[in-house]
């Protein structure tokens, strides 16, 4: 069973006093890993359960999804991104694909602000400061997995 450890992922400010830095909840768990969430002030959340095997990533919103296979994820700055995602219940869906994972690490380390809409439904994240948890995140992965030559298959 997950040993839940009361940890919040807080990043020193380094740019502006007046700058607000994203704050993760983490829960560590069994065999090394750890998820962690970002909440946002509507109930939404952006989930990534960071494992020896791989990475994990999804979107919880407060209210009911329409049925969906994608999602439109923008950074701003940045691009907008359509990535496949399935449902994990009615209001939580799972990012399927490697290159959506790439994608959503991209945006989490370099942007401001994220953007997500998927049925029906849209929110939006303060991310500023994230990369040191994407690193961390990326730390707990076997050698192999971390190698950044390596290619998702799921997208070949």
């Amino acid at each position: 069973m997950p040993r839940a450890v009361a940890v919040l992922f807080a990043i020193a400010i380094s740019a502006s006093p007046a700058a607000a830095q994203a704050v993760w909840d983490a829960r560590e768990l069994d065999g090394g890993g750890a998820e962690f969430r970002l909440g946002n002030d509507e109930g939404a959340a952006v989930i990534l359960a960071c494992q020896l095997g791989g990475i994990s990533a999804g979107f919880e919103f407060p209210g009911s999804l329409e049925a969906t296979g994608s999602a439109q994820v923008r950074g701003v700055p940045g691009e907008r991104h359509n990535i496949a995602v399935a449902p994990v219940n009615d209001r939580v869906i799972r990012v399927t694909t490697g290159r959506g994972i790439e994608v959503l690490l991209a945006l989490l380390r370099n942007t401001a602000n994220l953007f997500v809409s998927t049925g029906g439904a849209r929110t939006s994240f303060e991310v500023f400061g994230s990369a040191p948890l994407v690193s961390q995140c990326l730390e707990r992965q076997d050698e192999e997995i971390r190698d950044p030559t390596r290619r998702f298959r799921s997208f070949r």
